[in-house]
């Protein structure tokens, strides 16, 4: 529970975390759209990670000194994973709601119909909210992670999309919060499954969405970074979960010739690179691994979330030939 807040304030429901980086608009109406949240008690927690002066200045305009924010300025960008642990950890509230700084909540009510279900389901870590297109109200593909799954329809997940969700902060802090290193891509789905294996369930729950600004003519650059994380970051965390070195051959392979039929297949082989070194000092170091140990019933949990999984070993490798989404 939260502890309580000074000056005799009730203890806060709902932290609302938001990570700036360079678009002070979008943070502003991501900001406004917190504030007008009703039915719950709420604290909006800022992190600017390194934006230029002019962006920052801007952001610190439409904050205009109000006491429900509190804005934490970096002089680096420490990526989704470091910026969300700094954010979590400016706040106490028993629930933690990510909102991206191009989102928007559906609408008022939205903070407070999380809270409840969360309240009312105590064996959930997190919930997965609704994504919509902001320009086309229809579902946004490019944060859907849930294949097989109608997006109108509730159901237990592994995993929830980092674009809106809420996380009960009592699992998040026994999990041991966001791999850092990770920095961006997968970070997520990191944290669920260690989450999972604390006993804790994830659900997809459309009742509550947001608004996720995404342009008809969206583009995304795996030639500029993505792919080389998402090559890294797979490989790394499914080292830490156990994935044994032959599939993770396959697995390196498979991103290896994705890579190449796309076009990124330099920052293909930098991710593995980077992976390999990554899995070593992981491998090496003293830190806690029991929470990456995978109990039996986690497993029988992500195999019902999940029955692909036990696809065929060609039809995964067709898969990977395909398109990257966005790339002509």
């Amino acid at each position: 529970m939260a502890t309580a807040q000074p000056n005799g304030a009730q203890p806060v429901d709902a932290d609302v975390i938001i990570l700036s980086w360079n678009r002070p608009n979008d943070v502003a109406d991501a900001i406004a759209s917190a504030l007008g949240q009703v039915g719950v008690r709420r604290r909006i927690l800022v992190v600017d990670q390194g934006s230029e002066p002019q962006n920052i200045a801007q952001l610190e305009r439409s904050i205009d000194a109000s006491p429900d924010i509190e804005l934490k300025k970096l002089e680096r960008n420490t990526g989704v994973a470091g910026g969300r642990n700094i954010a979590i950890a400016m706040g106490d509230a028993r629930y933690i709601v990510a909102l991206d700084s191009d989102a928007v909540f559906g609408d008022p009510g939205t903070l407070a119909r999380a809270v409840r279900h969360l309240d009312a389901n105590p064996s959930l870590a997190a919930i997965a909210f609704r994504i919509e297109n902001y320009f086309t109200g229809r579902n946004d593909d490019t944060s859907w992670d849930y294949p097989r799954h109608n997006p109108d329809e509730r159901f237990f997940a592994t995993r929830f999309v980092g674009a809106g969700h809420a996380i009960r902060r009592a699992a998040f802090e026994a999990a041991g919060g966001y791999d850092a290193r990770l920095f961006f891509c997968q970070e997520e789905l990191d944290l669920s499954y260690r989450m999972l294996n604390l006993g804790y369930r994830i659900e997809y729950f459309p009742e509550v969405k947001v608004r996720h600004k995404i342009s008809p003519d969206h583009r995304v650059a795996w030639d500029r970074g993505r792919y080389f994380f998402t090559v890294r970051n797979a490989l790394y965390s499914s080292y830490k979960f156990g994935t044994p070195l032959a599939r993770l051959g396959l697995g390196a392979a498979a991103f290896l010739a994705r890579g190449m039929a796309n076009g990124v297949g330099v920052s293909a082989v930098r991710g593995l690179c980077a992976a390999i070194g990554m899995c070593t000092a992981y491998a090496r170091s003293s830190e806690d691994k029991s929470l990456y140990r995978l109990l039996p019933e986690t497993r029988r949990y992500i195999a019902t979330c999940e029955p692909w999984r036990d696809e065929q070993a060609m039809t995964k490798l067709r898969r990977q030939f395909r398109r990257l989404p966005g790339r002509a």
